[in-house]
This record gives C-alpha cells, sequence and structure tokens, in this order.
C-alpha cells in the first residue's frame, strides 16, 4: 500500500541519522520503562516498530525473549550493525504490524514510541489490534503509547527544527506541517548534513502523514477491538493526568471470546 511504502522508504533514507535525528527527541526514558515492564510481566515479547533498536537491543541487553519487527530494510540493517559491535543477535525481520506472520507466539506486544500514529488509514489500527490478537497467547498483554495531541501549528515554509553534531559535520533538520483533515497532519521534514565550512553535503526530503489519537480514543479503540485495559502510565510513569504530560502509554489483554 502507498502509506506503507512511503513509511519505509522514510526510514530507510534516515536510517544513518536516527541515533542522532528522532531517537534524542524523546526526553523521557522510555526505554527503561518498557525493559522493567518486560521483565515484570515475564514471558516472550514481539516488539511492533523495532527500528535499528533502541528498545529492542535493551531488552535483549536483560536477557529478554524478544523478537522485533519493521518495514525499514535499512533500519533494520543498522540494528544488526549495532547488535553486532555489542556482540548479541537479536531475532528481527520485515513485517508489516497489519500483517504479522506469526500465531499465539508472544506474552507481549509492544507498540512503543507512538508508532500507531502512523496508522493513518481508517482501519488501519484496527487491522493492527486483530493482528495483535492473533499473536498474543492466552492472558497476554498489549502496550502502546501516543504523544498526546496538542493544537497543531501548520507552517507553509520549513522551520528549524534542530541542528546537532553528526561527526565531523553538523545534521540540520527543517519540519512543516499541513492539517490534512482534523486528525490526520502531514509531516515535511528537509535533512541537510552540513560541513564546518557550512557546505550543504547531503540534503533529502522526506514526508510522511499522521494520525492523531487522544487517550480516550486509543481507549476506545482497544475496547472495539477486544481488549480490556489493565494500566495506564502518564509520561512513562513520570508524571500525572493533570501534570501536562507528554505521552500516554496504555496496557491491555485481549478479553476472552465467550
Amino acid at each position: 500500500m502507498a502509506s506503507e511504502t512511503r513509511l519505509s522508504d522514510t526510514y530507510d533514507r534516515i536510517a544513518q541519522w536516527y541515533d542522532v535525528d528522532m531517537a534524542r527527541n524523546m526526553r523521557f526514558d522510555d526505554v527503561s520503562f518498557y525493559a522493567d515492564l518486560c521483565q515484570r510481566e515475564g514471558g516472550r515479547v514481539l516488539e511492533l516498530g523495532c527500528g535499528n533498536g533502541r528498545v529492542l537491543l535493551e531488552l535483549v541487553c536483560r536477557n529478554i525473549d524478544a523478537v522485533g519487527i519493521d518495514t525499514s530494510r535499512k533500519m533494520l540493517q543498522q540494528l544488526q550493525h549495532k547488535a553486532k559491535a555489542r556482540g548479541f543477535a537479536p531475532s528481527a525481520c520485515r513485517m508489516d504490524a497489519r500483517k504479522l506472520a506469526f500465531a499465539r507466539s508472544f506474552d507481549i506486544v509492544l507498540c512503543p514510541y507512538s508508532l500507531v500514529t502512523y496508522m493513518a488509514q481508517p482501519d488501519d489500527l484496527e487491522r493492527m489490534m486483530s493482528e495483535v490478537r492473533q499473536v498474543l497467547r492466552a492472558g497476554g498483554l498489549l502496550v502502546l503509547d501516543a504523544f498526546i495531541p496538542r493544537d497543531t501549528v501548520a507552517s507553509g515554509d520549513y522551520r528549524l527544527d534542530y541542528r546537532r553534531p553528526f561527526g565531523d559535520e553538523v545534521l540540520a533538520r527543517y519540519k512543516r506541517v499541513a492539517p490534512l483533515t482534523a486528525r490526520i497532519n502531514r509531516i515535511e521534514r528537509r535533512y541537510e548534513v552540513v560541513s564546518t565550512a557550512g557546505e550543504v553535503l547531503e540534503a533529502i526530503e522526506t514526508s510522511e502523514d499522521i494520525r492523531i489519537f487522544s487517550p480516550e480514543e486509543l481507549t476506545a479503540a482497544l475496547l472495539r477491538s477486544g481488549f480490556s485495559q489493565q494500566q495506564v502510565w502518564w509520561d512513562y510513569g513520570q508524571a500525572s493526568r493533570d501534570t501536562d504530560p507528554q505521552f500516554f502509554t496504555v496496557a491491555a489483554r485481549p478479553i476472552p471470546n465467550p
């Protein structure tokens, strides 16, 4: 499908910069949050959208039996390079979260770092949750998170997000946002690798559509998909609902069929 292809292409193109780029944008220690949760819960773990191993490698490091999937070949290649450097051999493969080729294989499914917001088409989230139900063992746990929506500031021109050191150069990222509907935004980014002399050595532009979900919308979607909410967290346990948190996380278990 076109949206999947565009998203995979985006992450293929930025894979070499991911650790300087999006990985550094997370203000909270969500990695430890997920690893601690998996250790407490026990069992085999599937991470959806594992990327270059930001969460998955910590799970493996803690001897958690974990498998990762992602649609980006380049991100999975980065994962293997990073794992090899640390002496790990994680189990990961290229797969769409809406088409999982497993059956009753996992005790926990993780859907971290707002992956659900890429479920932009009308039935994407329901398809993903239906697949998760099929791969979870009896009594298994789905844990997913999403950023909490703020008022969208549309921008016709690219605006500077950051300039960060990248080896001997600087990585600059610019962004513009265009609301497509009340719940879907198109995010366009321009990346530039800039030399110390100020010369642009490489530049690429990416585009992706994201669907924003309020906590209430996510919990309602879980219920519609046959899940029972177990627990919620705000900013990965570091905040409460009334402190203006940035992220919402929910754990849910499949409701047994009658």
